[in-house]
């Protein structure tokens, strides 16, 4: 894994990047651990079901080459922590999960579902020691670093980290973000449910339907909470820039141009007692509301007397905004409140069928190299879909401005080729004369898996998607 680059040419004036990195290791060590001996324990228990003492042998063997695997790759997750930076796989670990993939897709290709369960769970050893390697190197860390306090003379009183980074820079920009406390350990821990959940697919032996909602449940809500964001402020240019990281088309940027308004106006709904708000640049006429992800961090931070938030109070002073505090009812708020409904009731509805799909129809349950393929695909495809739905019920969201210019295909392209790869494998599977009853199973399974991940999506890109509103 590497760092995001940093400008070269810009020093740092004030702020602290990465203040309570240190801090933000603790957690993630603890989940890191937990989810690796978790894995390691469905595995031993299988393993010794078989009663061999050579696959015993190299289950050791494997398990120290991911236990040192994971110790080497602790150093570039401290340093993540350290940066505040997103997380980017580098071009030798992308090249070791994809050759790690295609061993397990040939692995389940087999016809014997004994060698096939025996196969699988040789193949979590890997995951699970690089995840107890981490962990273990994070702890090893942290026991240092309490016995460099403890042994050092007079050593100064750390502050409780600050829960936002405000970072000014020499040429004039300023970068606001989540402190390391507040958003790495939802990073890292989010990869953990992604692999947690494909591992309660590939190694329980639950009901399918439960099988196959709880790991589209446990993937899609890590794989939307993978993610970062980060404000940049360009006062001489008047740009706001909003930042979402992510992967598989979660990514998202917008570049506002602040020219046009005037105030930065905190917005309160009469219903809801105050306990709603949203944060709104208002301009003579038009207004954007900033995303919920952004603002709901906002009201967690600020105590109940305190008006004044660091995000609030950086962009009026970078940008000579006016403070305004008002509250309206819903009828005042109704270009905020429909698209955003809107966008709630489209993810639930999308949610509710695809686990009515799973439940009453019949689904795939053979573990093969189709429905391994079938749950890449569907997490690659969905983001982008759920977008495109998004702008169905809320037109006035904005664009995202982000394009992965590294990439030749897009990710819905990508997905799309791992679906149809999908059903080709199945179709092969069961014969040429595939009839509709044949195919329905894992049909069912993955139209299942694609709505709620559809639906989760949309939830996701509702609280981090801007709203602009035209006064006329």
């Amino acid at each position: 894994m590497q760092v995001s680059p940093s400008h070269s040419q810009r020093q740092l004036v004030s702020g602290k990047v990465g203040w309570g990195w240190r801090q933000a290791t603790y957690p993630i060590c603890a989940n890191f651990g937990f989810a690796g001996f978790l894995i390691l324990l469905g595995v031993i228990a299988r393993l010794f079901q078989l009663d061999d003492p050579r696959l015993l042998a190299i289950a050791g063997l494997l398990f120290s080459l991911g236990f040192l695997l994971g110790i080497y790759t602790a150093k570039s997750v401290v340093e993540v922590c350290r940066q505040n930076a997103d997380y980017v796989f580098s071009q030798w670990q992308l090249i070791a999960l994809v050759s790690y993939w295609l061993i397990l897709i040939t692995g389940v290709s087999n016809d014997s579902p004994l060698t096939t369960q025996t196969f699988v769970a040789m193949w979590w050893i890997v995951p699970a020691a690089i995840l107890i390697g981490i962990s273990s190197n994070l702890m090893l860390r942290s026991l240092r670093s309490q016995l460099a306090k403890t042994n050092a003379q007079a050593a100064p009183a750390i502050p409780n980290p600050e829960a936002l980074n405000v970072v000014a820079y020499s040429d004039q920009t300023v970068l606001v973000s989540p402190s390391p406390l507040a958003q790495q350990p939802r990073q890292f821990n989010s990869l953990v449910l992604i692999v947690i959940g494909f591992f309660f697919w590939t190694m329980l032996d639950f009901s399918s339907s439960i099988r196959a909602i709880i790991v589209i449940i446990f993937t899609l809500t890590g794989l939307t909470g993978f993610f970062t964001w980060q404000v940049q402020l360009r006062s001489p240019e008047k740009i706001l820039h909003l930042r979402f990281s992510g992967l598989w088309g979660i990514s998202a940027e917008y570049a506002i141009d602040l020219r046009p308004f005037s105030r930065l106006s905190l917005v309160k709904l009469q219903e809801a007692g105050g306990e709603l708000s949203w944060m709104q640049l208002a301009g003579s006429s038009s207004e954007i509301t900033l995303p919920l992800a952004m603002t709901m961090l906002v009201d967690q931070i600020k105590g109940k007397d305190d008006d004044n938030d660091q995000l609030g109070q950086t962009l009026r002073e970078e940008f000579h905004l006016a403070k305004q505090e008002t509250e309206c009812d819903s009828l005042g708020l109704a270009h905020v409140l429909l698209p955003q409904g809107a966008g709630i009731l489209a993810g639930t509805a999308f949610t509710i069928i695809g686990v009515f799909a799973l439940i009453i129809f019949p689904i795939e349950t053979k573990l093969s190299a189709a429905t391994v393929i079938a749950w890449l695909g569907v997490c690659i495809v969905s983001p982008a879909i759920a977008r495109f739905f998004l702008k169905l019920v809320a037109p006035n969201s904005l664009d995202s401005d982000y394009r992965d210019r590294r990439n030749k295909l897009q990710p819905w392209e990508m997905g799309t080729a791992l679906l149809l790869l999908s059903i080709f494998l199945a179709t092969r599977a069961t014969g040429t004369s595939l009839s509709l009853s044949q195919a329905l199973p894992f049909l069912t399974l993955i139209c299942g898996w694609l709505s709620m991940s559809i639906g989760v999506c949309i939830f996701a890109f509702v609280r981090r998607t801007p709203l602009w509103y035209s006064n006329y």
